[in-house]
């Protein structure tokens, strides 16, 4: 198993507990009426933590890989951004026929839209090098 793999397995388990946690800090912050800057400064700071963290893992990964694993990295990355944004557009059109235009929605549904679509995209991302690797190693032996 290279680091790319390593990699993919790495961001689909924590993005899985990412999501996790945060739907729990959303009901929370639900549960207790959160308005004010106080819970969005929290996220905020929780998420740049992880991001920075992320980022720097992902400079010393991207020094490692050969143009192979660049290419099928950046495919999967492509791949993840377009089910996010696809998945984001559904599920915005989707309300919307659902409930109707003069309907109202819960404030938290567009945090969770959110979440759902992160993990979605970073689930399509992981499975795509995973798939890809595999496939590669069934057409060599």
């Amino acid at each position: 198993m290279n680091s790319l793999q390593k990699k993919a397995w790495f961001e689909l388990f924590t993005t899985t507990v990412a999501v996790i946690i945060s739907g729990i800090g959303v009901g929370i912050l639900v549960h207790f009426n959160a308005k004010g800057v106080v819970g969005l400064m929290s996220f905020l700071i929780a998420g740049l933590i992880v991001g920075l963290y992320s980022h720097l893992r992902e400079v010393r990964l991207w020094a490692n890989l050969d143009e192979r694993e660049k290419k099928i990295a950046f495919r999967a990355f492509v791949l993840g951004a377009y089910t996010f944004v696809l998945f984001v557009v559904i599920a915005s059109f989707a309300t919307l026929f659902l409930i109707g235009g003069r309907g109202r929605i819960a404030v938290y549904a567009l945090p969770v839209i959110s979440l759902i679509g992160i993990f979605i995209s970073q689930f399509m991302s992981s499975a795509a090098i995973l798939i890809r690797f595999a496939r590669e190693q069934a057409d060599g032996q």
